[in-house]
């Protein structure tokens, strides 16, 4: 399982339920990514997107039961949407929030982060993979200007237990 974000300088994500920053580079890279996958969320992330993302299979993790949403699986735990994962052929991958980040990142395999060489305010941050010694990065892009502001791709693996 993938996962899939942008964040600043702080690694954060988000403020009051919304992104911190629409960068049409960063969202055609997302959309390029996840098309054609899975793709798997937050009932807060879903909500603040507003939609199911088109050309992929949406999933919501979340501890309602009773939550439906139109163009959505909805799972009420995680061990459920790692076996639906399993039994996939498509690629999964984890786009937000930073809750539903944290419970999967034990099935994470790779991080796929935009960063955004900015800093706002924030309330909701991410994992840091540059300080988790089971992560190392393995790709790194070029400084890209996305709307005058300077961004970077890079791909972090798991590490393989030795």
């Amino acid at each position: 399982m993938k996962l899939i974000l942008a964040v600043d300088k702080n690694w954060a994500i988000g403020r009051d339920n919304k992104m911190l920053y629409n960068l049409k580079k960063d969202l055609n890279h997302f959309k390029e990514t996840t098309t054609g996958g899975l793709v798997i969320m937050g009932r807060k992330t879903f909500d603040s997107i507003g939609f199911a993302l088109p050309k992929r299979e949406n999933i919501i993790l979340t501890r309602d039961e009773s939550l439906k949403r139109k163009g959505a699986l909805v799972f009420n735990n995680v061990s459920d949407v790692i076996n639906y994962v399993n039994k996939s052929p498509k690629e999964a991958f984890v786009i937000g929030g930073a809750e539903i980040c944290e419970l999967l990142l034990d099935h994470i395999d790779e991080a796929i982060i935009t960063k955004i060489n900015a800093d706002r305010q924030a309330d909701t941050f991410l994992h840091n993979f540059d300080k988790d010694n089971n992560f190392k990065p393995v790709e790194e892009s070029e400084p890209i200007d996305d709307n005058g502001i300077k961004i970077k791709f890079v791909r972090y693996k798991r590490k393989e237990n030795k």
